[in-house]
């Protein structure tokens, strides 16, 4: 892929250099047709070139973007299975919702963006550097609006890369909210909390608004800067030129600067897009970073399901001590000695908080075991 659009960039290049020879050549007293079909082939080659390679880097980026996805995807969900109790509880389903449909969609992106980035940068130098072989100094005072907007572009992108964390931490907190909320809907209807409830999640929408705008904003400006850049600069230029007399104004100079720009317009605006992807490409690698690399399962030290197999019962737990927090000061179940038989129906009651779900769990290995053991 790197390959294709650095040659696409190349071509992009050559083709104000031929342009030019082009120019000259209709300007000429006496015709060489062989040096005139010669130009003409080559600015069909490079037009060919161009497009064939710009194809097949959209072909390459896309898939290899799409396999990204499909694979962190995969790696989501099956961490999720893994996850310890702990880890659950740092990570909620609208979290998880997220990983999925936001984060592994940028990281699909970042192919394609990754190239356009360094290819842009590549093509403005290039760009800037047959400015200068055509109109020597004269392309000075042009470089000055690309660098004011080069300095203007830095504390944008820190503004934007801690506006997009604020507003992925807002967005997780709003849909944690709303997840717990519709699981417990019962509760809020017979007791007529809808509009408590309402009132908290326009709350967290409107946070997560406030920094949403905030890099909305910025971009709009850096945008806008931007934009601007591919019609200051020209007219800088040809006054640059008439001030160092550094090149004609004829008809060679004019659409070679012309057209040299126009190519150095699609970088400009290219670029600070490039960055505010990713610089969203990078937050969303280090929230699935830290997903990721979470405490699971069979990966707690002291804590983990030591399973064994019960010859005799279905389930048995000797001297059992559970916990759910490693920091509590004492155990969530304390001292559980259970013994089920085969074919045995057994029904767990109690009071609201005694402890049945924790000792299902416990059951299940999915609660950190301090002590005893659990077989079945």
């Amino acid at each position: 892929m790197g390959f294709y659009t650095l040659l696409r960039s190349i071509c992009m290049i050559v083709s104000p250099i031929i342009l030019y020879a082009f120019v000259n050549y209709s300007n000429r007293t006496e015709a060489d047709l062989k040096e005139g079909f010669s130009i003409l082939g080559f600015m069909i080659l490079t037009k060919v070139v161009e497009s064939v390679s710009q194809r097949h880097f959209c072909f390459g980026s896309r898939r290899s973007g799409m396999k990204i996805r499909s694979a962190l995807m995969v790696a989501v969900y099956q961490k999720l299975l893994k996850l310890s109790s702990s880890a659950r509880r740092r990570h909620s389903t609208g979290e998880v919702v997220n990983y999925i449909a936001v984060d592994a969609y940028r990281l699909g992106e970042f192919p394609w963006w990754f190239h356009i980035t360094w290819t842009s940068v590549v093509q403005l130098v290039l760009s800037i550097l047959l400015l200068f072989c055509v109109v020597g100094a004269g392309a000075l005072p042009g470089l000055v609006p690309l660098l004011i907007c080069g300095l203007l572009n830095v504390p944008m992108a820190k503004i934007i890369q801690n506006s997009q964390s604020q507003f992925m931490m807002a967005q997780d907190e709003r849909l944690r909210s709303t997840s717990e909320i519709l699981n417990n809907m019962k509760i809020i209807k017979l007791q007529s909390w809808e509009d408590k409830f309402k009132n908290l999640v326009l709350s967290l929408r409107a946070k997560e608004f406030i920094w949403l705008s905030k890099a909305q904003i910025i971009k709009a400006n850096g945008a806008f800067l931007y934009w601007m850049s591919p019609t200051i600069v020209p007219s800088v230029v040809f006054l640059g030129c008439a001030l160092f007399n550094s090149a004609p104004l004829n008809a060679g100079t004019i659409f070679t600067v012309v057209t040299a720009l126009r190519i150095m317009g699609e970088p400009v605006r290219m670029i600070p897009e490039a960055l505010s992807i990713m610089i969203q490409v990078k937050v969303s690698l280090d929230r699935l970073n830290t997903f990721l690399l979470d405490e699971e399962l069979d990966s707690i030290n002291d804590y983990g399901r030591n399973i064994k197999q019960s010859p005799v019962n279905a389930v048995e737990i000797q001297a059992g001590n559970f916990i759910w927090e490693h920091e509590s000061v004492s155990p969530t179940l304390r001292d559980v000695n259970l013994e089920i038989k085969w074919g045995q129906k057994i029904a767990v009651c109690g009071p609201v908080g005694a402890g049945k779900s924790s000792l299902l769990y416990a059951v299940l290995g999915e609660i950190p075991k301090i002590s005893g053991t659990v077989s079945y």
